[in-house]
């Protein structure tokens, strides 16, 4: 009997160790989910990021200290004050299988109050799915940014998306529809243009660039990262 007890405590031991371990492998790569927000000391430029899996790291090694938001506010300074609000799977539409409009981490960006709202989505909006046309979306992008209010806008393209494993048509990974998030690029560029907002042409910015995607052609690496932070910074920086 004692045996028996002295074998279970091992594997639940084993077990507790396993998830520990994995716990730890999904916070340091960008797959944990966990937010990463502050509150900001007064007098500070707020700085919002919404986005998608994108904006929130997925796929990062080291996430805490190499996702894009965390290392534009480094490269911003202590006189700013960056927040993401990126949440991995969200689509801009609301009819889509995962509206960010849904998510308490919306609300919260809304509640953040910020000065700027650095906004970069739409790659799972080009799911089949999801995907309804340019026209729909553009009407639900605009709704999307208009519950900003006032705030400052700076609006980025989507990254652009690569088939990988030498794919050349079809779905890319995670059902993206890369010549459809092209289109979305685009139509991000229209209604910068209509609306004034500065606009960071991400998509243009990575196409130029698969090595960064190599992983799985949709998340970026941690170089695609920082070339994305060192964008948005000289974007706010300029304003």
């Amino acid at each position: 009997m004692k045996i028996i007890i002295k074998i279970l405590g091992f594997i639940l031991l084993a077990l507790l160790l396993i998830i520990i371990i994995g716990l730890i492998f999904l916070y340091f790569n960008g797959l944990s989910g966990i937010s990463n927000t502050s509150e900001p000391e007064e007098g500070l430029t707020r700085v919002a990021c919404v986005g998608d899996s994108i904006t929130y790291g997925h796929g990062i090694s080291n996430w805490p200290k190499n996702n894009y938001p965390v290392l534009l506010q480094g490269l911003l300074g202590d006189k700013y004050h960056v927040n993401s609000y990126g949440v991995s799977g969200r689509a801009v539409q609301p009819d889509s299988d995962q509206p960010y409009t849904e998510l308490p981490h919306y609300l919260e960006s809304l509640a953040y109050d910020a000065d700027i709202v650095v906004f970069m989505m739409g790659t799972n909006d080009s799911k089949p799915e999801n995907w309804h046309g340019a026209d729909a979306f553009k009407e639900d992008l605009l709704a999307l940014l208009d519950s900003y209010g006032d705030t400052e806008i700076i609006l980025c393209t989507p990254a652009a998306s690569f088939f990988v494993d030498g794919q050349t048509e079809g779905l890319a990974r995670h059902d993206i529809q890369p010549l459809i998030v092209g289109e979305i690029a685009q139509i991000v560029r229209d209604v910068a243009e209509k609306r004034g907002y500065p606009l960071i042409d991400i998509h243009a910015l990575t196409l130029e660039h698969p090595e960064w995607f190599a992983k799985d052609g949709i998340h970026p690496s941690n170089d695609g990262a920082a070339a994305i932070a060192e964008e948005v910074a000289g974007s706010i920086k300029g304003l």
